[in-house]
């Protein structure tokens, strides 16, 4: 009888195992509805600024949701690698730094909603920092 139910008992190991090890894999997933966001960045001659940092922000003001680096037409966007970024509102920030600041009359943070399978652009104006030594 001990045969028996160590066999019985092996089996339903094995079969729960399997059945575990398939769930955990099971990779399909929710597709959530992905939109792009582009962020333009240009300086007061209206010339493409590469290498600068544009951040993708939640409405909170608190929320880093992603962050881009422009290339050589001046453009970042968000979420390249995954296809976008989720349909929802954000605010696109312009981190100043030492080279560059927002031109004058130029805002930040602003405002915007992913659209699923469209893109949506924002602009900034940018100035190069200028430091006098002195």
């Amino acid at each position: 009888m001990n045969l028996i139910s160590s066999r019985f008992a092996r089996l339903v190991s094995i079969s729960a195992l399997s059945v575990f090890v398939v769930s955990c894999n099971d990779t399909s997933g929710t597709d959530y509805p992905l939109g792009n966001v582009t962020a333009v960045v240009v300086d007061t001659n209206g010339a493409p600024v590469d290498q600068v940092q544009v951040n993708l922000m939640l409405p909170d003001k608190a929320t880093l949701w992603r962050t881009a680096i422009t290339g050589t037409d001046g453009k970042a966007i968000f979420g390249s690698g995954e296809g976008g970024v989720l349909v929802q509102d954000y605010l696109v920030v312009f981190p100043s730094s030492v080279q560059w600041s927002l031109a004058s009359g130029e805002t930040n943070f602003k405002p915007v909603k992913a659209v699923e399978g469209q893109t949506v652009t924002v602009q900034f104006r940018v100035q190069k920092v200028v430091i006098n030594p002195g």
